[in-house]
């Protein structure tokens, strides 16, 4: 209720003096017993009972000098029913008013004011009653308790919920500040009176949660919340304030606390495994695979070279797999980083769909790419990332396509200053997804049909990667299903890309700085260190087809000795080794001031483990398994430079 309601309510409760009114009731039933003697002798002002006195006083007069007692015996007798109503809080009956005028008329006009004022007067405070049990109620379920602190003589009074939170009884009437400053916890208790202080002498509102002991032992942490209230030239007052039981929402927050850290702790356990998992793959499947590959490059028998690209081909799938599985734990994880580079959109784009024509020649099917000529040559965004939805799409589309069409289309959809809109669409004429089914194909490890798997194999993560890489790009993908309502089959799927324009026309492709043959231009001296013998075999095979000196070694120890005795243009070096890992046998190389490149060749991959091969010194990473080509390419790069390590970059 607000300040002037009250004010108004307690006007009105003034108006009815219980001394006037007692003394209108007893001349009234003097007047009705034929004793018009008495008189009401009072300090009269402008209230309705005053009035009605005044009037009966004048009645009484005329009666007596009249002598017409019995006229007016009916009308006072109403008289007198209508007041004894007022007492029973009957506030309904009303007197008849004549148009005579009469002394008797103005009577019984006070007395109608009078009921009407006393009725207002009543519901007033039956309305403020009421209010006051909802705020008490309100109070009590909400565990909101309210104080008032007289900053001059720091006496507190509270609410009854305030009371019942300090478990304290409101009618032993205790020092309720004191008996705070006795329930607050020690390393509370400075600073809830440094903050009361401060408030009474600087004006400054404050919240502070503090924790409290009842007196059976109970604990309970309870949130205080402080105003200043001010006169109207901002002098200092007192303070008034909340105090409200937390203690369940605490314990909640606490639950909620130790369920995140308990999910944290099982995602970096996943982390760790996943890591664990893929180096235990990734290290003998570099072995099968670089194997694989330097006999490819020797004579061998038709029937043979068939057997071994089976061979690769396997291990492919299966480090695409494990690709798979930690770019899915990245994404979760949210340590996905995109690349935001300059990169030539339809070169990109065609440069994927071509990579898959022959896989689509195999099966009889027709693979072709449109590309919007809008879309600038030249974008911004992570070519990579791109790339991989695209191949994930195709791929699914081929195969699940038996026979007839891939379509591959790219319009732009939108452009916004230098943002771009992309629209993409891959559309197959194989035999559709089924309704029910479009809403799970994009969970993890999820395909249409369990059949599927046994009938294509796969495991269900391609489209709920490209679901989550599209929307780290800000982008969206739908499914359509059956492309061709007519026949009832195929499948499309459109998705966005947002992309940036670079703003400049896309430099022309360098012819390829590679040699037919991969041959370093001048011999090198190359040190390889692994503790995995088909890893050190691969290695020394490759490098040695290459043109180099090759060196190998299964220890970060002798690794040591050997560079301190003998002159590397490089060393390349697994990460996870016995007794001194990669990491630390490149620190301690860098503190003997070796200056040659040093290139990581591990099987982990994730974003850490090539932020920490530089960290310990070392100037790249290549991850497991890795081809001629791009150990070549990377191998190749540092020799010609004449790169000379400068420190940590």
């Amino acid at each position: 209720m607000s300040q002037m309601e009250g004010n108004d309510m307690q006007t009105r409760t003034t108006v009815v003096d219980t001394e006037l009114l007692l003394k209108v009731s007893e001349l009234s039933e003097a007047i009705l017993r034929g004793d018009f003697s008495k008189r009401i002798v009072s300090d009269f002002d402008d209230s309705p009972l005053a009035k009605i006195a005044v009037y009966l006083n004048q009645l009484s007069d005329q009666v007596q000098l009249n002598s017409e007692r019995k006229t007016h015996e009916q009308t006072v007798n109403s008289f007198i029913d209508v007041i004894s109503s007022f007492a029973n809080l009957d506030f309904t009956k009303k007197l008849p008013i004549s148009e005579n005028g009469t002394v008797m008329d103005a009577i019984a006009t006070g007395i109608n004011i009078l009921g009407e004022e006393l009725q207002q007067t009543t519901a007033s405070k039956l309305e403020l009653e009421t209010e006051r049990n909802k705020l008490k109620e309100a109070q009590s379920m909400a565990k909101v308790g309210s104080w008032e602190l007289d900053a001059s003589s720091l006496t507190l009074t509270a609410s009854h919920e305030a009371y019942r939170i300090l478990g304290l009884d409101k009618n032993e009437n205790p020092n309720l500040f004191e008996e705070i400053r006795k329930k607050v916890h020690q390393e509370n208790l400075p600073r809830l009176v440094y903050l009361i202080r401060s408030a009474i002498a600087k004006k400054e509102d404050f919240i502070v949660e503090v924790k409290i002991t009842l007196d059976n032992g109970v604990v309970k942490d309870v949130l205080c919340i402080g105003e200043v209230l001010a006169d109207e030239d901002s002098s200092f007052v007192n303070l008034k304030g909340t105090i409200q039981d937390i203690t369940e929402r605490k314990q909640i927050e606490q639950s909620l606390k130790e369920a995140k850290e308990f999910a944290e702790e099982a995602n970096n356990a996943k982390s760790k495994f996943l890591a664990n998992m893929s180096h235990e793959m990734r290290t003998p499947l570099n072995g099968i695979l670089g194997l694989t590959e330097i006999i490819l490059g020797e004579q061998v028998s038709d029937e043979h070279r068939n057997y071994l690209e089976i061979i690769r081909n396997s291990g492919k799938n299966l480090a695409q797999l494990i690709n798979d599985i930690l770019d899915l734990s990245k994404i979760e994880n949210k340590r996905l980083q995109l690349e935001d580079i300059p990169f030539d959109f339809h070169k990109t784009i065609l440069a994927t769909v071509n990579s898959y024509k022959f896989l689509a020649d195999q099966k009889g099917l027709t693979l072709s790419c449109h590309i919007d000529p809008l879309i600038p040559l030249e974008v911004m965004g992570d070519p990579t990332r791109v790339s991989q939805v695209l191949t994930n799409l195709i791929s699914n589309a081929i195969k699940f396509t038996e026979e007839g069409s891939i379509a591959v289309r790219f319009t732009l959809h939108g452009r916004r200053s230098e943002e771009l809109t992309i629209h993409g669409a891959v559309t197959d004429t194989g035999p559709g997804i089924p309704k029910e089914k479009m809403d799970v194909i994009f969970q993890s490890f999820t395909q249409a049909d369990d059949s599927i798997t046994r009938k294509y194999g796969g495991t269900g993560l391609g489209l709920s990667i490209v679901k989550n890489l599209l929307t780290q790009m800000n982008g969206s993908i739908t499914v359509e299903s059956p492309a061709d309502p007519i026949i009832n089959t195929g499948t499309t799927f459109h998705f966005s890309l947002i992309l940036k324009s670079s703003g400049r026309a896309p430099a022309e492709t360098p012819k390829s700085s590679l040699p037919v043959k991969l041959v370093f231009e001048n011999p090198a001296a190359i040190l390889v260190v692994d503790d995995n013998p088909m890893n050190l075999l691969v290695a020394k095979k490759m490098l040695k087809k290459f043109g180099a000196q090759v060196t190998i070694t299964q220890s970060g120890y002798d690794a040591i000795d050997l560079i301190k005795r003998t002159q590397f243009d490089m060393v390349l070096m697994d990460i996870r080794m016995p007794g001194l890992n990669g990491y630390e046998t490149a620190s301690e190389m860098r503190k003997l001031d070796f200056k040659m490149p040093i290139v990581a060749l591990s099987a982990n991959g994730y974003e850490e483990d090539l932020r920490n091969s530089i960290e310990s010194g070392m100037n790249d990473h290549i991850t497991k398994p890795y081809t001629e080509a791009h150990l070549f390419e990377v191998v190749n790069k540092y020799i010609t430079m004449g790169a000379i390590y400068s420190g940590k970059r």
